[in-house]
Order: C-alpha cells, then structure tokens, then sequence
C-alpha cells in the first residue's frame, strides 16, 4: 500500500523526472540528504533502475579522518491531494442448445491522496562540489567492495528528500461487481485512500490501515557518483553523465545484452526473447520440473526472488553469488541456494568465460518475474501446473499477433483456471474479454512494458514444464 501511494504521488507532481517514489517504509530513515544508495542499472532493454538504501551516508565511506560538511536547506514543497480511478470490466457471452446467458462485471480503482503540507530537504550544491575536491572513498569499505563486484551497480548519495509533516493513514478496500449472480471473479480492483490524522481524529473508512508517521521520507533523488581506481570520484550533475567505477569493460557476451533499444512490437520482442529463453528446455525433465516448483514457490517472496536475480547476474557476470541480503532470512536463503545448486555448474577460473547458455536464459526468466507486480505473480503461481502454462504460452503469443484467440484450450477454459488467467493479464494492463470459446483483448492491442514482461515469464516458466 506505501508503495503504490508513494508511486501515485510521484506520477502527478513528477512523471519523467528526478524524484524516486520510496517503495518500503522501512527504508524511510534511510534516505537523509547525503545518504548513500545502490542504482542497479536495467540488463534487459525491458527492466527499470533499481535502487537499494545502504543505511551509509558518504561520510562513512571516506579515506582517513576526512568529512564533508554539507549546507542543506529545506523549505515547503506542496500541499498535496489527489483522486485517481480506473474503471475495469470483463464480459462472458456464451450460448447453448436451449439457453442464453451473459455475465458482466464491472469494478473501479479509486484511490485518494491527501498527504497534507510536504516539505524539501535539499544539499547545497556548490558547497558539496567544493568540499568533495581532493576527497577519496575508502575503496576497501565493506559497501564499497561489495558495489564495485556488481558491473551494473552504480553508487549514488542523496540529494534531496521529500516529507510529511503530519501522520498519515493508508487504507486499503476491494471492491467489484457482478450481474447475473455470477460466481465469476473477473478482477479485484483496489481503491487506496490517503488521509490525515489531525486533532486524534482518524478519517477511514477501510478495514486494513497502515500509518505513516510524521517526517518520513516519501521521494528522494540522487546523484551519481564516478570513481576512480585511487578512490576520487566526482559529482554526476549532468543527467547524460553516468556514474560508475572505474573497471575493465564487460565481457562482449555480456554487452550484446545489454540495450537501451525502445520495444517494438511485443510478438516481435517475444519472438527474440523465446530464442534466447529456448536454452531452459535443454535440462532434463527432473531438474526443469525442480527448477519451475521452485520459482512458482518463491513467486510470493519478492526478497527472495530480488536476491535470485542479482545471484543469476553474479553467475552471469563471472562472480560468485553473494547471497548476504538474506542472512537474517535462513528460510530464504537456504531456497536461494538450493536453487542455484540445481544449475549447471560453470567450474572454477570462469571469470572471463561465457555463461553456460541456460544460465543466461534462467537469469533473462527471473528477471521478468522480479519485474513483475506482486498482484501478476499472485496470478502466475496458481498457473504453473505444465498443461495450464504450455495454454498460457499459446495464448500469450496469439493474443500480442492477433489480439484474440479462438477457441480457447481447454486447459484454460475452466472456470478457476480462466480467473487466474484474467488477473494475470488485468495486472498487466491487459482486459480480456470472454465470447463463448473465444477470447480477445478490449481494445484490440497488447502493448507497453508490463505484456513484454509477462509474455518473457509465460514463455521460460512454458519451457520448463515442457514434458516433450
């Protein structure tokens, strides 16, 4: 629910800019001006930049007794209240021998801010530019060593943070509709409601709340830093100037996957994405079978599945996986490897060496489910039985070409395996629409980031159950 209120926010007073939406509450304290946090650029032309809070600020990462001490200034920043609402809807038409029937259901989204007066912190610049001259990182530092293992990890601190003054409430309900006392679940619309807690009186009218305590951070940005081999590094202020550290050039095998090249059509991409997934049926049946009943189990794990896919990139990148983010997590971390250990192994001395090409093809699949929403996953774990996803991944592909489908497989034409289908594509952005036998898309098209995504996890979790 912190989340998508924070995600919401940015998405009216930003959209295209500097502000970061803070996702977890527990990162809030983490994310001062001056604070350090991990960017984990995009491997797959797909993913979005990911950032990770350190709990550092750059003070603790500088060489020797050096400090920097910075002006920061704050100020009000806006007083915020918003109303968002999606409407959604899916039909059923069918017809029998000697009976009609259609089934509708209709539901909304609606969701309504009102964090009150926020508030700016901000670094000043000019000073910071200054007192950075001659500075260096302490390259040895635990955070350090560990950022500069990871070829897409870039070191940024923050610049500026945006607050709260006064305790708020987020709410969450569900909400939908039916006509014909059907007993279809067509989708499960969330209406969130943001509120201020003012005098002691708390305005809701939800059963699940979360409060937000005054002074947390909502949004922050950062700025990039670059640095060298000796441990000095300047100050990315020019949004084309990339951060990184200083280090020998990504294996070219690595590159060619690495892109910033826009999607085309999804079918297309989906085409392209399916020849490089294909490598995930060439394990035998046992593992493959191992393989996929681990990940639909960790498909409610984001923690887990998130750490999976960085371990993924270290096997791909040469490394070994560190798996440090789930030590207080032994029930996660032992998952973690004991899914790693079903891979094939890559020998000792492969630093420079090409990733055996199920690796790279296991690495492209969980990060398109790490990409995915928590609502998507729910939906793709109860599809993972083998006949249900070999459906899925044809109506996937026939859906992105044509925009409809018929007839349907039997495999999803069952009542509860078809619900799971349609929120599976209802978290994607995608309303299906159901006529007898047939399906086909409203609207007619499948396209955007989050059908690419899912069509990539369809079509790796599709190879691993392949029993042929």
């Amino acid at each position: 629910m912190f989340a998508k209120a924070t995600s919401n926010l940015l998405s009216e007073i930003d959209t295209g800019g500097s502000l970061i939406p803070v996702l977890r509450l527990n990162d809030s304290d983490k994310l001062s001006p001056l604070a350090l946090v991990i960017k984990r650029n995009p491997f797959w032309f797909w993913q979005r930049p990911k950032y990770q809070p350190t709990g550092f600020n750059l003070n603790d990462v500088l060489k020797g007794n050096q400090t920097i001490n910075p002006e920061v200034s704050e100020k009000d920043f806006l007083k915020y209240t918003g109303t968002f609402e999606d409407k959604m809807a899916a039909s059923l038409e069918a017809e029998a021998p000697v009976a009609e029937a259609a089934l509708e259901g209709k539901g909304s989204s609606r969701l309504q801010c009102n964090f009150g007066p926020l508030r700016k912190q901000e670094l000043g610049l000019s000073k910071l530019v200054q007192d950075s001259t001659d500075k260096q990182l302490e390259l040895e530092h635990v955070l350090l060593s560990q950022v500069r293992r990871r070829r897409r990890s870039v070191l940024g601190l923050v610049r500026e943070c945006v607050f709260n003054t006064q305790e708020c409430v987020v709410s969450e309900e569900q909400e939908e509709s039916g006509s014909c006392n059907s007993l279809l679940t067509l989708f499960t619309p969330t209406k969130i409601k943001v509120s201020v807690k003012q005098s002691g009186n708390l305005e809701s009218d939800n059963d699940v709340c979360l409060s937000i305590p005054a002074h947390t951070t909502l949004a922050y940005s950062i700025i990039e830093l670059e640095v060298s081999h000796a441990g000095h590094y300047e100050l990315c202020l020019v949004q084309e100037v990339r951060g990184g550290f200083e280090t020998v050039d990504c294996p070219k095998e690595m590159q060619q996957h690495v892109s910033s090249t826009p999607p085309r059509s999804i079918h297309t991409d989906l085409e392209d994405m399916g020849s490089q997934l294909s490598a995930l049926g060439s394990e035998p049946g046992g593992t493959r079978t191992a393989l996929l009943q681990q990940l639909s189990d960790m498909m409610g794990r984001q923690e887990a599945l998130d750490t999976l896919e960085m371990a993924l990139e270290d096997l791909c990148s040469g490394v070994t996986p560190d798996l440090g983010a789930l030590e207080q997590d032994p029930a996660h971390k032992a998952q973690v490897t004991s899914f790693l250990q079903l891979l094939p192994q890559m020998g000792a001395g492969h630093i420079h060496q090409t990733p055996p090409p199920f690796v790279m093809a296991m690495h492209l699949l969980v990060s398109a489910l790490d990409e995915m929403s928590s609502e998507g996953l729910c939906a793709l774990s109860s599809c993972c039985s083998p006949p249900v996803l070999q459906a899925l991944h044809q109506l996937v592909l026939r859906l992105a070409c044509e925009g409809a489908c018929p007839p349907l497989d039997p495999a999803l034409d069952q009542e509860e395996v078809y619900q799971h289908v349609e929120r599976l594509f209802a978290a994607s952005g995608v309303n299906l629409q159901r006529e007898a036998s047939s399906v086909r898309i409203r609207g007619g098209v499948m396209a955007g980031h989050l059908p690419l995504v899912m069509g990539v996890a369809v079509t790796g979790l599709a190879l691993l159950g392949d029993r042929k």
